[in-house]
């Protein structure tokens, strides 16, 4: 799986995303990011968690809904104690 912390996402939506943290953990690939402005000049206070996924053999992301995978996820990476 490819390392993609400080790489930008742009969804379908158009929204864009900065990586900031990235863990795999049983097989599947989690992503910390942080929105940006539409420019991507400035990290906006909104903070998702996604999980990479296989949709039509293309990469895709999910956002993470699950209390207990966001917060596993979110202590494996450093930020919560």
């Amino acid at each position: 799986m490819e390392n993609r912390i400080h790489q930008v996402m742009e969804l379908g939506n158009g929204k864009k995303y900065v990586v900031i943290k990235q863990a795999i953990y049983k097989g599947h690939n989690y992503f910390v990011a942080a929105r940006l402005t539409d420019d991507e000049e400035d990290v906006l206070e909104e903070f998702v968690m996604f999980e990479e996924v296989e949709k039509d053999g293309e990469s895709a992301v999910l956002e993470v809904k699950d209390p207990n995978i966001y917060q596993m996820v979110c202590k494996y990476v450093g930020l919560l104690d």
